[in-house]
């Protein structure tokens, strides 16, 4: 709600306007560990190529490229978050892939690793859905098509 001053118009924003829930805070986190960790990754291939500790440099650094675009989006999704930009969509369905990722890891000897992939994907997806989230990013508020 804003107040009018018949010389300049709308003068104040309704107070706690900037509001960020903590849920929002949390999901941005999460997204921003899970950038951090996918760098780190991608640097630890990279390493891996300059070392020689990989037996085909071309698709190690395939595997690096696209480590550190997806730790770029994950990084732009939790910048999002935090501008209260409404990234649901993008959200979900980023938090979604880590349950394969997850159930591939268990097969490739590594259970402790998917188990902490499906708890990061179930933490991220109760973060995104959590109603406070949802309301701070204006998430389902019914705009017309076209606006």
């Amino acid at each position: 709600m804003n107040e009018s001053d018949a010389d300049m118009g709308a003068v104040t924003e309704t107070p706690g306007g900037d509001y960020r829930p903590w849920t929002v805070i949390a999901a941005a986190g999460l997204f921003w560990l899970l950038a951090i960790g996918l760098a780190a990754a991608g640097g630890w291939g990279l390493l891996q190529v300059v070392t020689g500790g990989v037996d085909s440099a071309s698709a190690a650094v395939g595997v690096v490229v696209v480590a550190w675009l997806l730790a770029a989006y994950h990084w732009l999704i939790g910048r999002r978050f935090l501008q209260r930009r409404n990234v649901i969509a993008q959200a979900v369905f980023m938090s979604l892939l880590w349950l394969p990722v997850g159930w591939f890891l268990r097969e490739a000897a590594h259970p402790a690793l998917g188990l902490a992939s499906w708890a990061l994907a179930v933490a991220m997806l109760a973060m995104i859905m959590a109603p406070p989230t949802r309301r701070a990013v204006g998430f389902g508020d019914g705009r017309p098509f076209g606006e």
